[in-house]
């Protein structure tokens, strides 16, 4: 059964492994699929993408995830409506399992094992457990493909 926590843009702070930089996206859509004792937060992140400004921080930003998504330590998200409807859900189910789903088109679907922690000054915080790679799916535009090969060949060139 799919619930919805909120349809308007709520801002999101993602944090890396290794000490990457940090990211903030903007998340449409967040959806809860609850299925038995698994809980699937979906969040449509793909609007980010559409930025006319290339060098925007939204679109860098999002453009990073796609290419650092199994770096993903933990997602932030500030709203208290979401955190309410989360947690709520969460206590009617036994022994409950939590998953997030990025949605990032046309780049991919990236889905995570994940832990809830509430912040203290409201909010939410999702620390990634496992990066489920054999359930997402990842791509790369066509352009950027061959981009990442001609910048490959030229590094073999260098060397």
């Amino acid at each position: 059964m799919k619930y919805s926590l909120r349809k308007t843009p709520s801002h999101l702070h993602l944090t890396y492994k290794y000490g990457e930089a940090n990211g903030g996206l903007l998340g449409r859509n967040l959806l809860l699929d609850v299925d038995g004792n698994v809980l699937t937060l979906e969040i449509d992140l793909s609007a980010n993408l559409l930025a006319r400004n290339k060098q925007s921080p939204w679109y860098l930003d999002a453009v990073s995830l796609s290419s650092n998504y199994h770096k993903l330590k933990s997602l932030q998200c500030p709203d208290n409506l979401v955190r309410t409807r989360l947690i709520r859900a969460w206590e009617g189910v036994a022994d409950p399992r939590l998953r997030m789903r990025l949605v990032l088109s046309p780049r991919g679907r990236y889905l995570y094992e994940v832990a809830p922690h509430s912040l203290f000054m409201g909010g939410i915080q999702l620390d990634v457990q496992a990066f489920l790679e054999e359930e997402s799916e990842t791509t790369i535009p066509s352009n950027e493909a061959s981009a990442m090969a001609e910048a490959d060949s030229d590094r073999k060139h260098a060397s």
